[in-house]
């Protein structure tokens, strides 16, 4: 039986991301337009550092919902990707 958003969340809450991954790649096959799932679909991957694939995630929810949350998302991971912290560069 496909799972709810609602229920998406609190098994990623409880279990953590696998098998949150799993259940809302299924209801994006179903509800491929709801921009809430590319959006937690995002933050899984993102937890899971698949960084290209969290981006395009989050680049669909922000495409679904422009006034969504997903651009601040994106801009956080590039952050992310550019740090680097020069002392550990040159010890």
């Amino acid at each position: 039986m496909a799972k709810t958003l609602m229920e998406i969340e609190q098994i990623l809450r409880e279990e953590g991301t696998e098998r949150a991954h799993q259940e809302l790649k299924e209801f994006l096959e179903k509800e491929p337009e709801n921009a809430e799932g590319w959006y937690l679909m995002g933050g899984i991957l993102r937890r899971e550092q698949q960084w290209g694939e969290a981006i395009n995630a989050l680049n669909r929810a922000k495409f679904l919902n422009p006034e969504g949350p997903a651009a601040h998302a994106i801009e956080y991971i590039y952050e992310i990707l550019s740090f680097k912290h020069n002392d550990l560069m040159n010890p």
